[in-house]
């Protein structure tokens, strides 16, 4: 039996102590996918955004063993251009864009291409892993401080 515990193991128990959820598959319809996924991580896929900007979900997934979620949406690449165009956008697990956005692409493959090649190269595991600590630290500054001022410090 092997009992091995990777790193993506242990980046994985130390989001669930902080109350972070993978992402997963919710539903084979990426339009309703990407906002199950998303929310309360990014106002990115909300109803009001995408009307906003005019934009739909085209493609999506999750990747890197639930530590990334990426999509490819049809959105017009300048306010005044009449044509939609297609982008990746891939998002850490705490909804925080983590790819450049300024790839345009006419073809919904060209993107979806573009997105699992970004995530093919990315180390989510590193990233993350960089995120909690420095996420953990600014915890136990404000704990100090928390402390410090029941004190009357």
């Amino acid at each position: 039996m092997n009992t091995t515990i990777t790193r993506q193991d242990t980046i994985k128990a130390a989001l669930y102590n902080q109350g972070v959820r993978l992402y997963t598959c919710k539903s084979s319809y990426p339009e309703y996918d990407a906002p199950l996924n998303l929310m309360g991580r990014t106002h990115y896929v909300d109803p009001e955004t995408l009307k906003g900007f005019g934009a739909r979900i085209l493609n999506a997934g999750c990747a890197a063993g639930g530590l990334l979620y990426w999509l490819v949406e049809s959105v017009k690449s300048r306010p005044d251009a009449g044509a939609y165009t297609r982008r990746a956008v891939i998002f850490d697990v705490f909804g925080e864009v983590v790819n450049e956005r300024d790839t345009w692409h006419k073809d919904t493959r060209k993107a979806v291409a573009e997105a699992l090649e970004f995530v093919r190269t990315f180390d989510a595991v590193k990233h993350t892993g960089d995120k909690l600590a420095a996420r953990a630290k600014r915890d136990i500054e404000t704990a100090k401080k928390t402390l410090a001022a029941l004190r009357g410090r």
